[in-house]
């Protein structure tokens, strides 16, 4: 996609976000209330529904989370009270993970009643990377398709999209992907090492070095140094930029699994991720 693409985008996310403040702030305050702001964990790391314990980092705050406590990211995201399946699309669908899951070991921002230390009234989830998250708001709405890009959180502005924080891991649908190669930004582009990838999706993958060409499966070609893929007898598919060879390994952009391949991919704290959905609502 496209760099201004990704901008338009990121810009008709903001406005749609907007509305979605409203439902992410209201909620009374007290005037006695207070706020401490630290890393909290959940105390029983199996918990699978909205009502758990955690536990703040020097051990002398607990707070309970239930149905009614307001939680959002930094940015106003929700992570509860369902905003026409915004929240259920944040915390299922581009998390694959339980709010329990979510919260733990997180940077919170907790607001209370002073006389009442134990049900928060809300948690602001604070951003400690800067991170991309998949677009779920589309052209109808919250219920339309999915785009690429839902919002850029923290201090990240349209001027420092391309700077793109890696911490190494490559997660496939929500296994990390261990010892696998690095992924590597290359020009402001995510380049992913194919083979190990295409492998844990299910595909079958080969190499030609005579044509250094690829083969996925028993359609999907590619050849070093050529953005085009061919997709059995479908028009060829362009994807960013060109695969490479970097230490023995085929690389591709990211954008190689969104276009041919049909994933979700993303960068989330560091964190390549690609997930297969068949149904994105």
């Amino acid at each position: 996609m496209k760099r201004k693409s990704i901008i338009a985008i990121v810009m008709a996310a903001v406005m749609a976000l907007s509305i979605v403040t409203v439902f992410a702030l209201d909620y009374f305050v007290p005037e006695d209330a207070v706020s401490v702001t630290t890393r909290f964990f959940v105390t029983d790391p199996d918990a699978q529904d909205d009502e758990f314990s955690m536990v703040s980092e020097d051990g002398e705050l607990v707070i309970n989370i239930t149905d009614n406590t307001q939680i959002y990211f930094e940015d106003y995201v929700p992570l509860s009270d369902d905003c026409d399946g915004l929240t259920q699309m944040v915390r299922e669908v581009l998390f694959g993970r339980t709010l329990a899951e979510v919260l733990d070991g997180r940077n919170l921002r907790v607001i209370f009643e002073e006389s009442d230390q134990i049900e928060p009234i809300s948690i602001k989830v604070l951003f400690e990377t800067a991170v991309t998250l998949p677009e779920v708001i589309g052209d109808e709405g919250l219920n339309g398709d999915y785009i690429g890009i839902m919002t850029l959180p923290g201090e990240i502005d349209g001027d420092d999209f391309d700077s793109i924080i890696l911490n190494g891991e490559l997660v496939v649908n929500n296994e990390i992907l261990e010892d696998a190669p690095l992924p590597f930004e290359k020009d402001g582009i995510v380049m992913i090492p194919l083979r190990v990838v295409a492998e844990a999706l299910g595909y079958d993958v080969s190499w030609n070095g005579d044509l250094r060409s690829v083969q996925l499966g028993v359609a999907i070609h590619l050849w070093i140094g050529d953005t085009e893929v061919h997709f059995g007898r479908m028009v060829p598919i362009e994807i960013s930029t060109a695969p490479i060879i970097s230490n023995n390994l085929t690389y591709v952009p990211l954008d190689f699994f969104r276009e041919v391949l049909g994933q979700t991919v993303y960068v989330f704290e560091g964190q390549v991720v690609i997930e297969t959905y068949s149904d994105m609502m």
